[in-house]
């Protein structure tokens, strides 16, 4: 009975995703208004990738009302579930106040969750926050290590935006952490 639940268990990731297809290839036709109505019902089952999905059409108003609380609903039950770019999104919406109350430890703290996912466009906001000490205590060594993750995913304001963070640090450090952040998450595309 164990391994037949097991079983189920490794399933339900297929499943979810070939229910999705439908949804993500009109999404990718940008015929929003049928990938809405073929993402919201799995949404409201609590899939993950239809509720970032869903969150995204409310917040560029593609196929739904524009709606920033809406948005950020979906963000929200998304994120929950370590949704890497959900998190990413939320964390935007907390840093500009846009449809929850603006909370900068809040938005640094999704932007490190998905961080540590791999996402390069958090790697770098965190990577920000932590040389300018935006919702995070300031730390130079933070802040290299995420601009270099960052840089490393594609993201290559990183490495201008280390030289201050540099200047703050000893070649040790600067040493180390080039050696750390080579292991630095990175998002699978």
């Amino acid at each position: 009975m164990g391994g037949l639940l097991c079983m189920a268990a490794l399933a339900l990731p297929w499943v979810a995703r070939a229910q999705l297809e439908p949804a993500r290839a009109a999404y990718e036709k940008e015929d929003f208004a049928a990938a809405y109505k073929l993402y919201k019902p799995e949404a409201d089952k609590g899939v993950a990738e239809a509720q970032y999905r869903v969150g995204l059409m409310h917040k560029f108003g593609w196929g739904a009302a524009r709606d920033h609380a809406e948005a950020a609903r979906w963000f929200t039950a998304a994120a929950e579930q370590s949704h890497p770019e959900a998190q990413f999104e939320l964390g935007i919406y907390y840093k500009d106040g846009r449809g929850v109350a603006k909370d900068m430890v809040k938005s640094a703290a999704l932007f490190l969750k998905s961080s540590e996912q791999g996402v390069g466009i958090a790697q770098l906001n965190l990577g920000r926050y932590y040389l300018a000490g935006t919702g995070v205590a300031k730390d130079p060594v933070a802040a290299y290590y995420w601009l270099t993750a960052a840089a490393q995913n594609g993201y290559i304001d990183g490495m201008a935006l280390r030289a201050p963070a540099a200047e703050e640090m000893t070649p040790e450090q600067i040493k180390e952490t080039n050696a750390r952040a080579k292991q630095a998450p990175r998002k699978a595309n």
